[in-house]
């Protein structure tokens, strides 16, 4: 295949920390001390996530695993990882700055590792406390250097509407963070539910984009045996952001808040334009018995509220005229093995070709630095 001659500025609008190991353990009020997440070996899995009330997470997927990838080698087995392999990048600003350059990446928008998984813990105040720990210390990590890394304050999705809201107004307003992440799947409360109203309204007026990030369940017990590690990884991620963006369309969020931006985070965008005709399809067809009943087609307010990201999608964006070239972010994913640390350029050469310089530039730089407050270069 050809590549895109592209040599212009990229932004990543998906990439990670892998947080310090001890940062729940040193950070949290003393009375949740003794559940702090925090990351151990575990026989048979290698060092693993632990997080209170939920089975270990072997840390391999969140960072050690690059190193193979970018040295073209085949990945041993899960076991095999310490939380050492990772690249200090992850938790380093200093360091991450170097391997965004190595990557030619001039900014990210930064999502939690280990934070990832603490929506699925049936303490709402327990989430609570892990989610201000964690974005304490984003806050700190991404002031080390503010116009290149951006972080997503992770919010917890459970307990009362109120203190979820006054959480994202500290990420904001005091601690400087530039959006707010939410789970992409939410069973406490879904939201389509009008709980969420309250911080639409409140996000609308700060003008933050609400991130859908990928994840917030466990994997379906029922998916086991050969192939049961692909076929969830790959069933999963575009079922996962189809569901928030089904629920806030068909509940009505962008119509009675018409100012309020919504993005989908790593669950790529080949499926968008397939669903958005779909959902138009059903609004033809049923939207005079649909409640609440929707004032326009769901493509359009997909179009005017919504942003989806991906790292390595040429169907999406063959498929970028339907889903619309406003709307699409690439990122790096950076340091998951899904991502394309450090072939970033490679593969939006890749990915872009034919595709005009113009939009090219708008969906690997411009529309991030819009949605997230980085500074646009001319």
């Amino acid at each position: 295949m050809s590549e895109s001659h592209y040599q212009g500025p990229l932004l990543s609008a998906d990439s990670h920390v892998v947080e310090p190991r001890d940062l729940w353990l040193t950070r949290m009020d003393a009375r949740w001390r003794a559940r702090a997440p925090r990351i151990e070996s575990i026989d048979g899995l290698g060092d693993c996530m632990l997080v209170d009330g939920l089975k270990p997470r072997p840390l391999a997927f969140e960072g050690p695993m690059i190193e193979f990838k970018a040295r073209g080698v085949e990945i041993p087995k899960i076991t095999d990882f310490r939380y050492e392999d990772t690249r200090p990048g992850g938790w380093d600003p200093d360091a991450r700055l170097k391997d965004q350059d190595l990557d030619g990446v001039s900014g990210e928008v930064i999502y939690p590792g280990v934070g990832l998984f603490v929506c699925e813990t049936p303490d709402a105040d327990y989430e609570m406390a892990v989610c201000r720990t964690y974005n304490d210390w984003l806050a700190e990590f991404c002031a080390a250097h503010p116009t290149r890394l951006k972080g997503a304050a992770l919010l917890p999705c459970k307990g009362p509407i109120e203190q979820i809201v006054a959480e994202a107004e500290r990420a904001i307003d005091t601690l400087n963070l530039a959006a707010v992440m939410l789970p992409a799947t939410n069973t406490a409360q879904p939201y389509n539910q009008p709980v969420w109203d309250t911080l639409w309204a409140r996000l609308e007026q700060m003008g933050v984009v609400a991130t859908f990030h990928l994840g917030g369940t466990s994997f379906p017990a029922h998916i086991r045996g050969p192939g049961a590690s692909g076929a969830l990884v790959c069933g999963g991620k575009f079922q996962q952001l189809a569901e928030p963006l089904n629920l806030v369309i068909w509940g009505g969020a962008p119509m009675r808040f018409p100012g309020m931006k919504w993005s989908l985070v790593e669950g790529g965008i080949g499926w968008i334009a397939a669903v958005l005709d779909l959902m138009d399809h059903w609004w033809h067809d049923h939207k005079g018995w649909m409640k609440p009943r929707l004032e326009e087609p769901p493509s359009t307010y997909f179009r005017r509220n919504f942003f989806a990201t991906f790292e390595d999608d040429r169907a999406g964006v063959r498929t970028r005229d339907i889903i619309g070239v406003d709307n699409i972010m690439w990122g790096s994913d950076y340091p998951h093995t899904e991502g394309v640390w450090p072939f970033s350029r490679k593969q939006v050469g890749r990915d872009f070709v034919g595709c005009p310089p113009a939009e090219t530039r708008k969906i690997v730089y411009e529309n991030v630095a819009r949605a997230f407050g980085f500074p646009l270069a001319g």
